[in-house]
C-alpha cells in the first residue's frame, strides 16, 4: 500500500511539474515583444518670434511591437532671429532700437505611436515630445539667458518606403514655458530686454526621414 502511494505522489508531482513547465514557456510567450529602433532628421518651420523659423530636429527612438516609440530629440534654432531691446535711459521711457539675437536649444523625451503600423504605403503617427530649452539673447555688448521647458505635441504623416527608410510630413504645436524675462529692473544689464513665451510659441509644420528597423 506504502509503495502505491509513493508511486501516486510520484505520478502527480510529474504531473504537476509538466504543467509548471509549460505555464512558464506560456508566460514567457506571453511577456515577448519585438524590439527595433530608428533614427529621425528633419527640419521645421514654424511661427517664432512673429516671424516664420526654421529649426533642425534629431531624434534616436526604441520602437516596441512596431508600434509604440520612446525617444531622445535634441532641437536647435537654424536661422538667425531678432528682436529689439533698449539701452537703460538715465531719464524717461527706453527707446527700443539695438538689435537682439535669439538662439535656441533643447533636450527631451519623445514618446509616440504608430497608427496603421501594418499597412504597406503609409501610418500615422502622433507624438509628444518635452524638452529641456535653453535661450540666448545677444546683444552687441551683453547675454540675457532664459531656461524653460518646450512642449510639443504632434501628429505625423509617414511614407513606409521599405523596411529600413521612411519619410514623411507633420504638424505640431510648440509651447515655450518659461518665465518671462524683463531686465528693466535687474542690476548688471546694460539693455531693456524683454521677452515673453508668447512671443516664441506657435504652430509649425515639418518634413523628415527615418532609418532603422520597423
Amino acid at each position: 500500500m506504502l509503495r502505491f502511494q509513493l508511486l501516486l505522489i510520484g505520478l502527480f508531482s510529474s504531473f504537476w511539474s509538466i504543467q509548471a513547465q509549460e505555464d512558464s514557456t506560456k508566460l514567457l510567450y506571453a511577456k515577448k515583444f519585438d524590439s527595433d529602433a530608428f533614427v529621425e532628421l528633419g527640419s521645421q518651420i514654424m511661427q517664432f518670434n512673429g516671424n516664420a523659423a526654421m529649426n533642425i530636429d534629431f531624434s534616436a527612438n526604441w520602437l516596441v511591437n512596431h508600434k509604440y516609440y520612446l525617444g531622445a530629440s535634441y532641437t536647435q534654432l537654424a536661422n538667425v532671429e531678432q528682436f529689439f531691446s533698449a539701452e537703460k535711459p538715465l531719464v524717461g521711457l527706453p527707446v527700443f532700437d539695438q538689435r537682439t539675437t535669439i538662439k535656441y536649444q533643447s533636450a527631451g523625451v519623445r514618446l509616440g505611436y504608430m497608427l496603421f503600423h501594418d499597412n504597406k504605403v503609409i501610418s500615422l503617427s502622433p507624438d509628444f515630445t518635452t524638452s529641456w530649452v535653453g535661450i540666448k539673447l545677444q546683444t552687441n555688448k551683453e547675454e540675457a539667458q532664459v531656461n524653460g521647458l518646450l512642449v510639443s505635441p504632434a501628429v505625423r504623416a509617414i511614407f513606409n518606403i521599405s523596411d529600413f527608410f521612411r519619410i514623411g510630413l507633420g504638424i505640431n504645436y510648440n509651447l515655450f514655458v518659461f518665465e518671462a524675462l524683463d531686465t528693466r529692473n535687474e542690476v548688471g544689464f546694460e539693455y531693456v530686454t524683454q521677452l515673453k513665451p508668447s512671443s516664441l510659441s506657435g504652430v509649425g509644420g515639418n518634413v523628415f526621414f527615418r532609418i532603422g528597423k520597423f
